[in-house]
């Protein structure tokens, strides 16, 4: 942290223009520093990773604690991690760029894709299970409401006795991909049960990416993984992001942790596998560094361009980051295609801006974009089970300091 605050000393001394760029304070970041410190020193985390983007620079990037407990490995700035559903915001940008150039329409029936959607049913009440009775759909999925978590579709993560068994027949502990050969075969689990409701009816948090990945393999005949090394990885010079990690960099992964029954911090027995993954999923399955992340995130606050390679159009990426699904979820946040968006900051407990999006992963990988500040904060460790505790410690601080 001292060499960013010796580097905001610089800019005020030789070039004024630095300073009115940057109105972040990074010494009103110390608390930050301290809780990320305690919350290691409490097992609440092995280690801890996150970086604060302003104005055009990164401010603040630091690592604390340790990549892996049982082998007394520190944690390293830009090591690799699992970042399990922050994967969808690119499975939405890699459809999104299917719809711009007219391969689909947002409007499409998502059965003319995928047939298997036109058989599933509606499950009249979740409390009965993935077994209960169930009625017809009323109105076809929409690739619209696939983006946007309206479909009907479940993830499996909410505590009623639907998605517990939902869980339990498509994923284990750690969502591993290796539990299956392809993508195809996860999702046939998936249509194994009825939708949770009607489509558009309501917001339901969901692995409907996968489907989208499914139809983006269909329509441009390749593989997920290479189209999106091809189409945003590549360009956006991505090079720690993707479904396994090359051999000379795996060193540079970090473990899951969980804490036992004593509280103690330990390295989960299982781990999701660096490389031999052929499951290229839309939902989770992509690793990523936090500097790597951050070239997603300039991408997006940039209106879809990058070092010269333009990713998505202006207008598109607009689309994306406001919230297209009214109050489904609430008064304050909706959701665009592929991203949260806090929409009333009058009625949020949020420091943050109206138009700020976010997401963020099952073993506490998270990301925020405010696009009227200029900032981007990314925050990344790898502990089960998750909670939000980090995300609002991040938020607070960083908000907190900008004058």
């Amino acid at each position: 942290m001292i060499k960013y605050i010796k580097i905001t000393f610089l800019c005020f001394a030789f070039n004024s223009i630095c300073i009115a760029q940057s109105s972040l304070d990074v010494s009103k970041l110390k608390d930050l520093e301290i809780y990320l410190n305690e919350e290691i020193r409490n097992n609440k985390a092995a280690g801890i990773e996150a970086l604060i983007y302003h104005k055009g620079e990164i401010v603040w990037h630091e690592a604390y604690g340790y990549s892996s407990l049982k082998d007394n490995l520190p944690l390293e700035k830009n090591s690799i991690y699992y970042i399990q559903s922050m994967t969808k915001p690119i499975m939405s940008v890699a459809i999104m760029q299917l719809i711009e150039k007219g391969k689909l329409r947002l409007d499409d029936n998502a059965s003319k894709y995928y047939p298997p959607l036109k058989k599933l049913e509606v499950i009249e009440d979740i409390n009965t299970g993935i077994y209960g009775p169930t009625v017809d759909v009323k109105y076809p999925i929409t690739i619209r409401q696939l983006l946007t978590h309206t479909a009907g579709l479940s993830h499996g993560l909410e505590e009623n006795i639907f998605d517990q068994q939902l869980f339990k027949l498509m994923y284990n502990d750690l969502f591993d991909p290796a539990e299956y050969d392809i993508l195809e075969e996860r999702v046939e689990k998936l249509m194994q049960v009825p939708l949770i409701g009607q489509p558009g009816e309501q917001w339901y948090y969901s692995a409907a990416p996968d489907i989208l990945a499914l139809i983006l393999q269909k329509i441009t005949g390749q593989s997920i993984n290479e189209y999106l090394r091809e189409n945003i990885f590549d360009p956006l010079l991505m090079f720690d992001t993707g479904y396994n990690v090359i051999k000379n960099q795996q060193q540079r992964i970090m473990q899951v942790h969980f804490n036992i029954e004593d509280g103690s911090m330990v390295n989960s027995h299982v781990q999701v596998p660096p490389s031999g993954n052929t499951v290229y999923g839309g939902t989770h399955g992509l690793f990523s560094s936090t500097e790597d992340f951050l070239k997603f995130c300039k991408m997006i606050l940039n209106k879809g361009t990058l070092n010269s390679q333009r990713i998505l159009s202006k207008n598109t990426v607009e689309m994306m980051t406001k919230n297209q699904i009214g109050k489904l979820i609430g008064p304050s946040r909706g959701f665009g295609f592929g991203f949260g968006v806090l929409y009333d900051t009058t009625k949020d407990v949020s420091p943050a801006n109206n138009g700020q999006i976010y997401w963020g992963g099952y073993f506490k990988t998270h990301f925020f974009i405010d696009p009227k500040e200029e900032l981007i904060g990314i925050i990344m460790t790898q502990k089960v089970p998750s909670n939000e505790d980090y995300i609002i410690a991040i938020t607070q601080a960083v908000y907190g300091a900008i004058d």
